[in-house]
């Protein structure tokens, strides 16, 4: 490649099957570059908006930001259909295509490992938030600065009380699913801004299932519907971002 272009990468496969159907986060034309019997998916950006500076003033902001994301994910996802891949992290540039595949050669065990393991199965999340209870319509009106304590001290106990009940359901649920994938993940519930919504998140979790298998894992996660303290969220099925490792994580 020229001098004023830089490579970004989005996904590792095995073989040299064809390049995705699909547009980069520059709108390039993604492509593949092959070394060592893997394939990487990749394009080639400017390096105006890709140089480090330039990137890391873009990386700033969250409107680029979200749209390369978002990009990134398609091409990965375009990559994985039908095949395993291994998702590489946002903003991952080589120099050009030779770099593309030194880092193909020096990290090819790695590779085929992570491939290997996610052959045939997919990832998928599920969410459980704290159902927000309804509103108690029976309540007296209180009479008394005390009788309002009284009732506003019974309100706080319920409140800890299903708390610590759909923390129980919550991780119940995951050990439950568990039996159903090859691996789970339980991923901090701290994350709760980054899911746009306001309900307290109890359980963020993701599994890697096998194909055959989805079916299975799929209405054990439903039984859970029904529990009057959890909201259920599912998504998938996934790229396997979370259990490829040190593998899509290129730093």
């Amino acid at each position: 490649m020229n001098n004023e272009t830089a490579v970004w990468v989005y996904a590792i496969r095995a073989g040299g099957a064809p390049a995705p159907e699909a547009r980069g986060v520059s709108g390039e034309p993604v492509r593949c570059v092959e070394a060592g019997g893997l394939t990487a998916v990749v394009g080639s950006v400017p390096l105006a908006e890709f140089s480090a500076e330039a990137l890391q003033r873009n990386l700033n902001d969250f409107d680029w930001l979200a749209n390369a994301a978002r990009t990134h994910h398609a091409v990965v996802e375009a990559a994985a259909a039908g095949k395993p891949v291994i998702p590489v992290r946002l903003a991952v540039l080589c120099l050009d295509d030779d770099g593309v595949r030194r880092l193909l050669i020096k990290r090819g065990e790695d590779f085929r490992a992570g491939l290997s393991l996610v052959e045939g199965r997919a990832e998928w999340g599920v969410r459980a938030y704290l159902r927000p209870s309804d509103p108690d319509t029976e309540s007296v009106r209180p009479t008394s600065g005390a009788d309002y304590l009284r009732q506003r001290r019974d309100t706080l106990q319920r409140g800890r009380n299903d708390l610590a009940s759909a923390e129980l359901a919550a991780s119940g649920m995951f050990r439950t699913l568990c039996r159903y994938a090859v691996a789970g993940h339980n991923r901090p519930t701290t994350e709760t801004a980054l899911t746009g919504r306001r309900a307290h998140l109890l359980l963020n979790a993701t599994y890697l299932v096998e194909d055959d298998e989805t079916a299975e894992f799929l209405s054990a996660a439903q039984q859970f519907d029904d529990n009057e303290l959890l909201t259920i969220e599912r998504s998938g099925p996934w790229p396997p971002y979370t259990f490829v490792g040190a593998a899509g994580d290129l730093r």
